[in-house]
């Protein structure tokens, strides 16, 4: 018994001494513990929700409206202050309780944050495909176009020059062609605000390009994300000194790759070729002619040198005005630029204006922004390159100025002066288009509360173009004193349209970090309304070169002197979106999207549309234990899933709706007693059923690290479809339509898919340098038709005008791509009388040195359903597959380098595996003006593989057949830039904060094998990708230029 209350007495002692060695423990580690406030501003204001984290503990808290905190800490501990877009701070507690930090912008760090679609995030985190381009990137290309700025920067972004003509657009397809019938231009949105159309922004004016390339990132957009969204931020002023910055380029530019065409000796000599292949032999006059022309002998007139300015010039100078203080910054921009076209009567002179503001107070920031375009362009007359083709080198020159042709070639040749007239026409006509812009937008940004913020957001822009032809009243004569008809009518052609774009915003961001958890959601609300009206006119015969308006030209119905239209339409987008954003401990991140968007471009069955999206992405190298594997070496690795939905409603404004044509006459009677009654019929049927087209993608991507990040890689994988795509079907003439009445329906299925790869080295030291690299590869098919649309050819351009048996070359078919080439195959030349009579079973007019055309088997002999035999002639029903405009792959790569104040950088960009049919050359052998001729096939010549010239309507020269197909891969170096900064001691006596000299070069080098003037040809549409018509040659330009900052 005194055993168990000893043993209790003393199991009551310990208990006791334990808890009240842990109250003392308590208590000195409250003595220990004490509380920390502050304040955190940068620029004078104060920051909401920086986090403030007590080093190597979960204890954290975030800042106020104010910017005020209060964290519990122990004297020895480090508080760490970390903002996105600032340089985190770390700060010793000791002897402190109160400690405000003023943060410092980090550049670099900006750099590490990309826009998402109403929001931003760090690159890091990003759980899509996305990606950047700064304007350190781009500045160095001289363009009037953003998008031609982003030519090999980017996997999976393919930018095409639609033409070298000044001003001309560049052709975008982010990871390939999403509708066949619809738009396939990416939608830009240039600081939160979407565009209609490319935004004609200077480069000057741009701070970041971000490019939401898969459907889940562009969810957000909805149906007008559908084919990827370029998001474009301007420049922002900053806290501080007013800075002035002034960079100011000029230089010369030409047209150095060409087509080769004959000289006197070569043309005189093919010539006779010609008329022998024709007629069999020389004909009787031939000396004579030659004797009557004797003194052409020495003209050699080149006309390309009459077609081509040789260095034109080119200028581009910016102002740049920024700063603020007291939470009002301000950023403004001016921007005028000037290019003449290296083909005559073309150019562009423009002038952009910019200003942006900030202001915040207290909860409130107030943004604003306004931009100013003025523009004037001139337009090079339609397919003058071809209209240099068509003329003899023993020709005179031609002065435009001069009413005087010479003639004296004859007619004989196909060379007269009629044809010249034809071609001074052109010389004397005037295209100009003069336009501008006026766009405006607003937000507001109040923060209810630490974690809401609420957003209004409205924005107006107004465009005016107008555009004058005038086709001079002139008279020409021969040298014999005879009038010469004047070819082109002369005449007037006026064109003006206007269009305003409205939208509003209203948009609610919450954003908590609970712990390791961090949770942003975003509501927002969304109508955009856009009208647009033109009107056009023409008249015909000018009185006189003085009045080249309407009034100026003859009024006469009776002989077809004039004619107009007019048009406006509207269209409204209503969407309703919500996002949310969820990470755990910043290395387990999910994202989710839904919007629900309604047009007024479909019928109410069919208006609104839901575009859902779904990503996730794995930070693995965060996790414990990585740094114990790979250490430095294998820094960093995130893996990343998308899954997207969006629509399209890229179609005309009431293409639904009926249309009726009118020309459809009829005759009722019979005999004397017939009378013409004016006839119209419906044209397009109505289809109240069609709905948007559907896009649906999924997206893998990986990220790696090596080396502390000095070595940065990505790769992608996708795979998209399309649905429901509307396509124009062609109905039966029994519907009443005629032959060409059609209806939209949703009858075909498209699949995209690929590959892409980009990677970054960057090197730091007196020697700095960077190269990127990057590689896509795009796969696209038709995978469903409708029966009545199983093959059909897409309407477009000819391969060249007046080609004989002219026929379209683009088709869609099941299996196929958008827009692949059929063709008639050619097997060689008939080179021996064996073949000759073998192949007149098929053509019977033809000759030894005649192309050879394949007769595909076409005929099912033994009705297996397999045909096994031609039809014995050569058709249309002949052409074959031939592969397509689109390359197979392109690169893109890009060197940087610093060595003290010199600085160094080029550009390159290749496009491999895509096809080009050569229309210029077709057209240069039609006029029996290109070098090749000379190297024809004649009996003295048996082993040529260039048929015999017989004239411009033989068959030869169809231009549907794969005789003119190339391989249009090419290379090219896009830009090198070689710059020198005056040092900083230098700059300080002079008072100045920098000051560059530069020179650079665009488009210096192109390798390819393709002869004809450019590989890079318009893609303008998908009817005419891959297709040289005489389009307007890209031009090589050199400059001197100067940056300088005070």
């Amino acid at each position: 018994m005194e055993m168990k209350f000893n043993l209790l007495v003393k199991s009551r002692h310990k208990a006791f001494l334990t808890i009240l060695f842990f109250v003392i423990g308590f208590g000195l580690a409250l003595a220990q513990t004490k509380t920390v406030k502050g304040n955190v501003s940068a620029d004078g204001e104060p920051l909401l929700g920086v986090s403030v984290v007590v080093k190597g503990t979960t204890v954290g808290v975030v800042t106020d409206f104010d910017g005020n905190y209060t964290i519990q800490a122990e004297p020895n501990s480090v508080l760490i202050y970390s903002y996105i877009g600032y340089v985190a701070q770390e700060i010793a507690v000791g002897s402190k309780s109160t400690i405000n930090v003023t943060m410092v912008e980090d550049i670099e760090a900006l750099k590490e944050v990309v826009l998402i679609g109403y929001g931003v995030q760090k690159k890091r985190e990003v759980t899509g495909a996305v990606a950047q381009v700064q304007a350190e990137d781009i500045e160095k290309i001289s363009t009037s176009d953003v998008g031609s700025a982003l030519q090999g920067q980017i996997a999976g972004v393919n930018v095409t020059s639609s033409s070298g003509q000044p001003g001309s657009d560049a052709v975008i397809l982010i990871r390939g062609i999403n509708s066949v019938f619809g738009s396939n231009s990416p939608l830009y949105v240039v600081d939160g605000i979407p565009q209609d159309g490319n935004p004609q922004l200077s480069i000057a004016e741009i701070e970041t390009i971000d490019v939401l390339k898969d459907a889940a990132s562009a969810a957000i957009y909805g149906t007008r994300g559908s084919a990827g969204v370029i998001l474009i931020t301007t420049k922002s002023g900053k806290v501080g000194k007013m800075d002035i910055g002034i960079t100011s380029y000029m230089g010369v530019q030409d047209i150095v790759s060409s087509v080769p065409l004959m000289n006197f000796e070569d043309s005189m000599y093919s010539q006779f070729v010609r008329l022998n292949n024709i007629n069999g032999t020389f004909p009787n006059n031939s000396f004579t002619t030659l004797e009557q022309n004797r003194y052409d002998f020495t003209n050699n007139t080149n006309l390309m040198d009459i077609l081509q300015e040789d260095m034109a010039l080119i200028q581009n100078h910016n102002l740049n005005i920024s700063g603020g203080k007291e939470g009002l910054r301000f950023n403004v921009s001016v921007n005028y630029f000037d290019q003449k076209g290296s083909l005559i009567n073309s150019g562009l002179e423009r002038l952009n204006v910019r200003a942006n503001t900030t202001y915040k107070k207290g909860k409130w920031t107030f943004t604003t922004g306004i931009g100013l375009r003025t523009d004037e362009q001139e337009y090079t007359p339609w397919q003058i390159l071809l209209d240099g083709y068509r003329y003899k080198p023993y020709q005179q020159l031609i002065d435009p100025n001069s009413p005087t042709v010479d003639d004296s070639a004859g007619a004989a040749n196909n060379n007269d002066a009629t044809n010249l007239s034809f071609l001074m026409a052109k010389l004397k006509q005037s295209d100009v288009r003069k336009g501008d812009n006026f766009n405006a937008r607003m937000q507001v940004d109040h923060q209810l509360l630490s974690s809401l913020k609420l957003t209004t957001r409205a924005s107006l822009s107004r465009t005016n173009n107008t555009r004058v032809r005038v086709n001079p009243l002139f008279t020409a004569y021969s040298v014999e004193g005879d009038l010469i008809p004047q070819q082109i009518r002369s005449g007037v052609y006026n064109q003006s349209d206007r269009s305003t774009s409205a939208t509003i915003d209203g948009i609610a961001t919450f954003d908590k970090t609970f712990g390791d958890h961090h949770v942003t959601l975003v509501g927002a609300v969304s109508a955009e309304k856009y009208t647009y009206d033109s009107f056009f006119a023409q008249k015909f015969d000018l009185f006189n070169n003085e009045i080249t308006n309407l009034n100026g030209a003859t009024l006469d119905a009776n002989v077809g002197t004039g004619s107009g239209y007019g048009q406006d339409r509207t269209n409204t987008l209503i969407g309703m979106l919500g996002r949310i954003q969820y990470d755990y401990k910043g290395k387990y991140l999910i994202s989710a999207s839904l919007r629900r968007d309604g047009t007024s471009r479909f019928s109410e069955e069919n208006r609104w549309i839901y575009a859902p999206s779904a990503s996730a992405a794995w930070i693995a190298s965060d996790e414990k234990g990585w740094d114990d594997i790979f250490g430095q070496t294998f820094n960093f690795f995130k893996m990343r899933f998308s899954y997207g939905t969006t629509g399209n409603q890229s179609i005309l404004d009431y293409s639904t709706a009926p249309t009726i044509g009118l020309g459809h006459d009829y005759v009722f009677g019979t005999g004397s007693d017939q009378v013409l009654v004016l006839g119209a019929i419906q044209e397009a049927f109505k289809n109240p059923k069609a709905k948007w087209e559907k896009k649906i993608e999924k997206n893998f991507g990986m990220e790696f690290g090596f080396f502390n990040n000095k070595l940065t890689v990505t790769s992608e994988v996708y795979d998209g479809s399309r649905t429901n795509m509307l396509f124009p079907v062609i109905l039966p003439p029994t519907v009443g339509g005629g032959n060409n009445s059609s209806v939209i329906l949703n009858v075909g299925d498209m699949r995209n898919y690929g590959t892409e790869w980009s990677a970054n080295y960057k090197h730091k030291g007196k020697f700095s340098w960077n190269v990127s690299a990057n590689y896509s590869k795009n796969e696209n098919r038709i995978t469903r038709m409708s029966d009545s649309n199983k093959f059909s050819f897409l309407g477009g351009s000819q391969v060249a005008p007046g080609l004989p048996g002219e026929d379209l070359v683009t088709a869609l078919r099941e299996g196929y791509e958008a827009g692949a080439f059929f063709l008639v195959e050619t097997d060689g030349l008939v080179t021996s009388q064996e073949e000759l009579d073998e192949y007149r079973q098929i053509d019977p007019t033809a000759n030894l040195g005649d192309l050879k055309y394949v007769d595909q088997l076409t005929v099912d002999t033994n009705n297996d359903g397999i045909p096994d035999a031609g039809d014995g002639e050569i058709t249309l029903d002949d052409r074959v597959y031939k592969g397509s405009g689109a390359p197979e792959y392109e690169l893109g790569f890009n060197f940087n380098a610093n060595y003290k104040n010199v600085d160094f950088s080029m550009n390159w960009y290749a496009a491999i595996g895509g096809e080009i049919i050569n229309g210029s050359k077709a057209y240069a052998y039609k006029q029996g003006t290109h070098q090749d001729l000379v190297h024809q096939w004649t009996l003295t010549n048996p082993t040529s593989t260039i048929p015999s010239d017989r004239g411009r309507d033989h068959f030869n020269y169809r231009g549907y057949t794969d005789y003119w197909l190339q391989d249009g891969s090419f290379g090219r170096l896009r830009n090198v830039t070689l710059g020198y900064t005056l040092p900083k001691k230098l700059n300080e006596k002079l008072n100045i904060n920098k000051l560059r000299f530069y020179i650079a070069a665009d488009n210096l080098l192109t390798i390819t094998n393709y002869d004809g003037f450019d590989p890079e040809i318009g893609n303008d549409g998908l009817s005419t990708r891959g297709i040289d018509a005489g389009v307007y040659p890209i031009s090589t330009q050199y400059r001197a230029g100067i940056e300088f900052k005070f």
